[in-house]
């Protein structure tokens, strides 16, 4: 299987880290800072909206640029810099509701899927070895953590400038982590090329699709509870504090899980897809019958370690069943169903909800629609034991 060698190894880990750690402590404050800025909490919501209709639309667009021009770097370095432009303007544009209308959304465009695209372009590099893909991805998550508890406590100490400085030290090493790292390469089938008339190609394996599905109804069961995470913990005596105890249990969780992908690839992928549903459904049940944060915690535990087992899965899922000229584009489609489209519709009406009728409202809601993707799964699993009983047993023996 292919490796990659020792810089490019440190490299990829470098602009993971980099991208990540700007994403810590730039994005994940700057709603905080807006609202310090006395920008209303429904002005906020209106942004955030925009940021995650910005960021669909983008990640059908980036994929298409990669694929298009076969080039992965370009995309990363060019990303990092706009991604630097408009975390200024943004910075000093707090005071201006029609600037931030604009900047916003332009950076919810530019840096989510900025992430797939560094996730494809190491992929492509090593050859699909999820060994190396799981020790490098990994990494970010337990940096991500880090960078979210530490400057937190500073920026509750020394103001909210240092989530500017801070996030310009990560741009500017990602940015030089980005120009030194090769571009990853693989050979396109004559007649595969990429054109924009012909992105039904994407979808032509009814493993994607079905992988779309689950995504999708997974993302949109337990959008709402990852969305509105905070009113949650008031919900059952919670407070900020809390919260970034939450933030850190979700980033850390993740670690072991993706720094196994190689092991968890060798799993059934009917096993995987049922944890992939099973662990947001028992998440949900948790958080509805939450009496005090502990219980949301681990409900947060449940999940992220269903995060962990998702990420590897999506990533070698697309990679088997989407053709190579088309792969980066299936990747950003895969991440913006499950993060962004499914953001924006629960958005539309969670809160809403969670208005008029409450929270147990809300989560049941949730539950419900979680439901499908697991009774989907258990079917498919309990259909193939049923046409092959032995089948279990022999894939048992084959990791053995």
């Amino acid at each position: 299987m292919k490796t990659i060698k020792r810089r490019h190894w440190i490299g990829f880990a470098v602009i993971e880290i980099s991208y990540w750690c700007f994403h810590a402590s730039f994005i994940g404050f700057l709603m905080s800072y807006l609202l310090s800025k006395g920008i209303t909490n429904t002005m906020v919501s209106i942004f955030m909206a925009s940021f995650l209709l910005a960021s669909f639309v983008g990640s059908f667009v980036w994929g298409m640029v990669c694929d298009r021009f076969h080039t992965n770097r370009k995309v990363s370095i060019i990303c990092f810099i706009s991604a630097g432009v408009l975390m200024y303007l943004i910075y000093f544009s707090y005071d201006s509701i029609p600037m931030l209308a604009v900047l916003y959304p332009m950076l919810g465009f530019v840096c989510l899927p900025h992430a797939t695209n560094i996730d494809s372009w190491l992929l492509l590099t090593c050859g699909n070895n999820f060994s190396v893909y799981g020790r490098i991805r990994c990494l970010p998550s337990f940096f991500y953590a880090i960078i979210s508890v530490v400057l937190g406590r500073m920026i509750s100490e020394f103001g909210y400038s240092l989530m500017l400085a801070v996030g310009t030290i990560f741009l500017l090493v990602g940015i030089a982590a980005a120009a030194m790292l090769p571009e990853g390469r693989e050979k396109i089938k004559t007649g595969e090329e990429f054109r924009l008339g012909s992105l039904n190609q994407v979808f032509a394996s009814g493993e994607y699709r079905y992988l779309i599905v689950i995504l999708f109804l997974v993302g949109l069961a337990i959008a709402p509870v990852n969305n509105l995470k905070m009113p949650l913990l008031k919900n059952v005596g919670g407070n900020v504090s809390d919260l970034g105890i939450d933030a850190f249990i979700c980033a850390v969780v993740q670690v072991p899980f993706i720094a196994l992908a190689d092991r968890i690839e060798r799993y059934s992928l009917r096993l995987r897809y049922m944890l992939l549903a099973g662990l947001p459904f028992l998440t949900l049940m948790l958080v509805f019958y939450a009496a005090s944060p502990g219980a949301i915690f681990a409900g947060s535990f449940l999940y992220n370690m269903g995060v962990g087992i998702l990420l590897p899965t999506m990533r070698s899922v697309t990679e088997k069943s989407v053709s190579p000229a088309f792969r980066n584009l299936g990747h950003n489609i895969a991440d913006a169903v499950y993060n962004s489209f499914t953001g924006i519709i629960s958005l539309l009406y969670s809160g809403l909800v969670m208005d008029l009728y409450g929270v147990k409202s809300l989560l049941m809601i949730c539950i419900l629609i979680v439901l499908v993707p697991v009774l989907l799964t258990c079917k498919g699993a309990a259909a193939r034991l049923l046409s092959d009983p032995c089948r279990w047993g022999r894939e048992r023996c084959r990791r053995m």
